[in-house]
This record gives C-alpha cells, sequence and structure tokens, in this order.
C-alpha cells in the first residue's frame, strides 16, 4: 500500500527524511543533469535519454517530472527566473542606489557564466525555429517582466516622481538593457565595464523623470 507524503511543515519546505523532500531533490538533480546536456549538445540535440543517463535515473524518472524536453527546458529557465528575482527582491529592498552594485555583479556574473551563455543562446536560436517554442519563451519573459514590475513600481514611489514611460515599458527596457549589456560583455570583456549597468540604469530613470 502507498505511503503518503509526509504533509509539509509551515514555511512551506518539506522535511529533511520525507518523499517529498526526496522529489524536490530529484526534480533539482534533473534540472542539473539537463542544464549540462543542454549547454553541450544545444536544446536541438539533446535527448530526453541522455539527460537522463547524465542525472543516473531513467527516462522514466524524467517523465514524471516533466511533460517532455521542452518543458524540462522551460522550468530550467524558470529556476533560474525565480532565483533571480528573489536575489533582485532582496537587493532592491531599500531603494536602486542601495543595490546597484548587487546588480552590477549580476550582469558580471551572468556574462562570465559560460553554461548560461550557451543556454540563453539556444533558447534564443531555437525561439526563432520553432513557434511553439518560442510562444513558450515569450511567456517566460512575460513572467520575468511581471516579477521585475513591482520592483519598478517601488522606485518610482520611492523617488515621488512620475515618468514619460509606463511602469511596463520601464520594466521592459531594463530587462532589455540588462541582456543587451550582457550579451556585449560576452563578446567583447572590456566593452562592458563592471559598473555600467547600474550607471545606466541610474541616467534612464534620471531621464525618464517628466518636467513641467
Amino acid at each position: 500500500m502507498p505511503v503518503p507524503d509526509e504533509p509539509t511543515p509551515p514555511g512551506g519546505t518539506p522535511r529533511a527524511g520525507s518523499r517529498a523532500a526526496a522529489r524536490e531533490r530529484t526534480h533539482a538533480g534533473l534540472l542539473d543533469a539537463a542544464a549540462a546536456v543542454f549547454a553541450e549538445k544545444g536544446y536541438g540535440a539533446a535527448s530526453v535519454g541522455e539527460i537522463a543517463r547524465t542525472a543516473g535515473v531513467s527516462v522514466g524518472s524524467i517523465y514524471a517530472h516533466f511533460a517532455g524536453k521542452q518543458d524540462l527546458f522551460l522550468a530550467l529557465m524558470d529556476r533560474r527566473r525565480v532565483a533571480e528575482m528573489d536575489d533582485a527582491r532582496r537587493h532592491l529592498a531599500d531603494g536602486l542606489p542601495s543595490a546597484l552594485h548587487d546588480l552590477d555583479h549580476r550582469v558580471t556574473a551572468t556574462a562570465d557564466d559560460g553554461r548560461a551563455a550557451l543556454l540563453a543562446a539556444e533558447a534564443w536560436l531555437y525561439a526563432m525555429r520553432d513557434p511553439d517554442f518560442g510562444a513558450d519563451l515569450a511567456a517566460h519573459q512575460d513572467r520575468l517582466r511581471a516579477d521585475l514590475l513591482p520592483l519598478i513600481r517601488a522606485e518610482r514611489a520611492r523617488r515621488g516622481a512620475a515618468w514619460s514611460l509606463t511602469d511596463e515599458e520601464v520594466a521592459t527596457v531594463a530587462l532589455g538593457l540588462f541582456s543587451g549589456l550582457v550579451q556585449h560583455r560576452r563578446l567583447a570583456r572590456d566593452s562592458v565595464p563592471a559598473d555600467l549597468y547600474g550607471r545606466a540604469l541610474l541616467a534612464l530613470l534620471d531621464g525618464l523623470a517628466t518636467r513641467d
């Protein structure tokens, strides 16, 4: 007779020895293996079987957690999104100026991470070739923008000024600036100083203030 999962304690973290905790560890291990295979082989050439072998599990174990390769790739991207936005919320709690060092570090760390560079390149390339995957990637970008929007609104309120762009547009530009600088630094490291993102973002927001 199946043993039911132990209830998750207050706070949302499963107990270390519970079946739920074991499932979370397996889930994380599958994402780690997928990141390695996608970065090495590319999305198109990667297979569920190879990801399973890298993780040391059966193919069936992957399908117990994910609907397929595309679902696995998007889950991998969402894991990174959640981690990055958790960092952003923590760093921006006291306003943008106090968070500039951490934001700049995020740009350089992302640009200098070879695996992250390959995964991002694979995502965009495959999205251009496969409309369904492109739609899913666009939805991922929408979630990222929605995560950022409350932080943008809080910064505008902290400044006490109206902007010439909507908060949604500011969020889009901030994400585009981040992605663009990351790509430039990957190709030509010296072209993007370590503090450029923070300085550019401050200049952008200062310039958005409407004047009577």
